[in-house]
């Protein structure tokens, strides 16, 4: 079928719309997206505030980990369960199909051994299989750990 001057015209003007349609909303998804990450780091990271810092690391858990992991206990996703990890042998959740890496780390997850792990993963257990590039604001990683820290029995 061939299109007269005034289709290919009408065509253009739609695709035009579309195009400027859709960069508008991108550029609002970014501007909202930093934003809402400029509301969620809280006015002061102060680390002797226990509350704040499991509020914030909850959030950071909703936002970064909750793709991966579960804080429910025996839920496990792409990653293992985080219920109880702060104190367990490291690649020990029952039901989750650790990499050999993980298996024979052989230590338990202490808050000191979960700040290392959480700046670079494959950097402090080489072979894992979590490809997470990390949590490098060591607020967030102690927040993340606080919020760790309470989900037991």
């Amino acid at each position: 079928m061939t299109q007269t001057p005034d289709a290919n015209t009408r065509y253009s003007g739609w695709k035009r719309g579309l195009t400027l349609g859709l960069g508008a909303f991108a550029f609002s998804l970014v501007v909202a997206t930093g934003m809402m990450a400029k509301a969620q780091v809280p006015d002061e990271e102060d680390e002797n505030n226990k509350p704040a810092m499991i509020a914030h690391g909850h959030e950071v858990f909703n936002h970064i980990c909750a793709a991966c992991h579960s804080d429910k206990k025996g839920v496990n996703r792409t990653g293992p369960s985080l219920f109880g990890v702060v104190g367990r042998k490291a690649g020990t959740e029952p039901g989750f199909a650790y990499s050999e890496a993980m298996k024979n780390f052989g230590k338990v997850w202490t808050t000191d051994e979960l700040t290392h792990y959480l700046w670079d993963p494959q950097a402090w257990i080489p072979g894992v299989a979590m490809h997470f590039a990390g949590l490098k604001r060591k607020w967030n990683r102690h927040a993340v750990i606080a919020y760790l820290e309470t989900l037991h029995d």
